[in-house]
C-alpha cells in the first residue's frame, strides 16, 4: 500500500515538473514572438541596446565621395535590427537614410546586402570607422549649411551617439578639404550652389557637373561676384579633375525595401530642404511585403 502510495506521488510529482517545464518554454517562446513582433519604431528607439554586428560600404567610396553605409544591430532573438546611410563626403552629407528591423540573419547577409548594393559585394569595415565616415560627413556638411536627412533623427539610434566611438582623425572630407559638389540624378543643383555661395563664398569650393549644369548657373555666379564686392568672374567657375568622378546611382528612392523583387537602379532623391519638404515616407524596409 504504501508502495503504491509512493508511485502515486512519484507520477505526480512528475505530471507538476513536465507542467512547469512546459509553461517556461511556452514563457520563452511568447517573449521571444513579442521582441520579434513588437512595433518597429519601439524597437528602433531599443537598437543602442543591442551589440553591434558589424557594417558594410561600397568598394572606392573614397574615390567618388559617395559611401552607401550599411550599420547593424543582433536583437535579443538574434534577428537583426540595420540602418543605411547614403553619406556625400565631398559636400553634402547625409543624403538618404532607411533602416530595417526583424531581419532574419539569412535574410539579411543573403538578400539585403546583395540587393542593396546591387550585387557587388560590399567589404567589412569597423564600426568605429563607419561612425566616423557618417558623422563626420555630416559634421562637414554642417559647416557648411547642409542638414542631415530628416529621418536621421530614426535612424541614428542604430548608431552610437556622435562622441562615443574614437575617430582616427585620417579621413578626409572635402577634395582635399574643399567643399565639391558633384551633383547626383535629381538634385537641385541650382539650390545647393546658392548655399555654397552664400555659405563658403566664390572661389572656396568646387563644382563637377555631372551632366549639364542648371540653366543660368554661371549668372548665379556672376551675380553673388557682383553683390560681394568681388570682379565679375571671367572663366567658367567649374572646376575640372583629371579624370571626373564617375557617378552610379547609389540612392534609394523610397525608403521602403521590399526583398524577393527585383528593383530597378534607384534614383537618386532630392537633397536638403527638398527632401525636408516632401510628403512623409516610411524609412522602414520591411521584409516579406
Amino acid at each position: 500500500m504504501a508502495k503504491k502510495q509512493k508511485r502515486k506521488q512519484h507520477k505526480k510529482l512528475q505530471r507538476a515538473l513536465q507542467k512547469r517545464t512546459q509553461r517556461k518554454k511556452k514563457l520563452v517562446q511568447r517573449a521571444i514572438h513579442e521582441s520579434a513582433s513588437e512595433r518597429p519604431a519601439s524597437m528602433l528607439r531599443r537598437a543602442r541596446e543591442f551589440p553591434f554586428l558589424g557594417a558594410w560600404v561600397q568598394r572606392d567610396w573614397q574615390q567618388y565621395g559617395i559611401a552607401s553605409m550599411i550599420v547593424a544591430r543582433t536583437q535579443p532573438d538574434d534577428n537583426i535590427t540595420f540602418g543605411r546611410f547614403l553619406v556625400d563626403t565631398f559636400c553634402v552629407g547625409l543624403k538618404d537614410t532607411f533602416f530595417g528591423v526583424n531581419v532574419e540573419p539569412n535574410q539579411f547577409h543573403n538578400d539585403a546586402l546583395p540587393r542593396l548594393y546591387q550585387g557587388e559585394p560590399p567589404i567589412s569595415v569597423s564600426v568605429e570607422l563607419a561612425h566616423e565616415i557618417i558623422y563626420g560627413a555630416i559634421e562637414f556638411a554642417e559647416a557648411i549649411g547642409f542638414r542631415p536627412h530628416r529621418l536621421f533623427n530614426r535612424t541614428r539610434n542604430i548608431l552610437d551617439t556622435a562622441d562615443a566611438q574614437p575617430r582616427s582623425g585620417v579621413i578626409e572630407f572635402g577634395h582635399g578639404g574643399v567643399p565639391t559638389y558633384v551633383p547626383a540624378p535629381g538634385d537641385n543643383q541650382r539650390m545647393v550652389l546658392n548655399r555654397l555661395v552664400e555659405n563658403v563664398g566664390i572661389g572656396n569650393f568646387n563644382y563637377v557637373p555631372a551632366g549639364e549644369p542648371p540653366e543660368g548657373f554661371e549668372e548665379l555666379f556672376q551675380q553673388n561676384a557682383q553683390a560681394q564686392g568681388q570682379p565679375p568672374i571671367p572663366a567658367s567657375p567649374i572646376w575640372t579633375p583629371e579624370q571626373q568622378a564617375a557617378q552610379g546611382d547609389v540612392d534609394s528612392d523610397s525608403g521602403l525595401w521590399v526583398p524577393n523583387q527585383q528593383t530597378d537602379a534607384p534614383a537618386e532623391t532630392s537633397s536638403v530642404e527638398e527632401a525636408e519638404q516632401q510628403p512623409e515616407r516610411s524609412a522602414l524596409w520591411v521584409p516579406g511585403t
